[in-house]
């Protein structure tokens, strides 16, 4: 795999973990939102460790039941940008 796409995985990782972290407080409201993200994105690291297999499907769920649709452009970016 290209190093500017790892990267641009990397980036999606932290970018999650910060919206874990900023969700705000954490209640009922959020808990399924920030549940996936932090489901998804542990999928992402697992992934990570092995070369990067199946990342999207769970991104793809996010965008999906929540409109979390700037994972995909932040690594769009991030690939552009580290090419």
């Amino acid at each position: 795999m290209e190093e500017s796409k790892k990267k641009a995985y990397l980036t999606l990782n932290y970018q999650a973990f910060l919206d874990i972290k900023n969700s705000g407080e954490f209640n009922m409201d959020h808990y399924n939102r920030v549940f996936r993200i932090a489901q998804a994105f542990h999928n992402l690291a697992l992934s990570i460790m092995e070369d990067f297999v199946g990342v999207w499907s769970t991104v793809n769920g996010l965008e999906r039941d929540f409109g979390l649709i700037h994972y995909r452009e932040l690594f769009r970016k991030a690939v552009q940008a580290k090419s």
